[in-house]
């Protein structure tokens, strides 16, 4: 999977360390092979990592499966629970503003979030599958615990 530099972060290190022994399975490898000509100067992984046993900015190349939108999740949802659940999933998920990022798919729902809807709505008595309106793999930004 290509790494896209509209989907790297400000601040998010890359690397340029040809000699690194990791560098074909590392995410941050990749991405700085995929920068765009127009790009000058960004955050690096400078070459005294190399002396290391292992690379304390080393990140293995994973994607996700991240959701746009959820415009249409609320329309089978009987009436009296929609406030409700509307609510939770606000609160969830950081406010209103950021709800309707979310709801009109401007901000990626991560698989964890995708995940706790899903158990919201299965805890309201819809078990069904919840579909939001798009998908899409993108490479995974940052280290997870398993």
């Amino acid at each position: 999977m290509e790494t896209k530099h509209q989907n790297i972060p400000a601040g998010w290190a890359v690397c340029f360390l040809a000699g690194c022994r990791r560098k074909q399975e590392c995410l941050r490898y990749q991405a700085g092979l995929n920068l765009p000509d127009d790009v000058e100067t960004r955050e690096a992984v400078v070459p005294s990592v190399l002396k290391k046993e292992r690379c304390p900015r080393f990140l293995k190349t994973e994607t996700e499966h991240v959701a746009y939108g959820f415009t249409r999740i609320f329309y089978d949802v009987k009436s009296r629970h929609i406030a409700d659940m509307r609510s939770a999933i606000r609160a969830y998920l950081g406010g209103r503003g950021t709800y309707y990022r979310y709801l009109h798919g401007e901000q990626a729902l991560m698989p964890e979030q995708q995940q706790w809807i899903r158990q919201l709505f299965a805890d309201y008595g819809y078990p069904g599958k919840v579909e939001f309106d798009r998908y899409e793999d993108q490479p995974r930004l940052y280290a997870t615990d398993s």
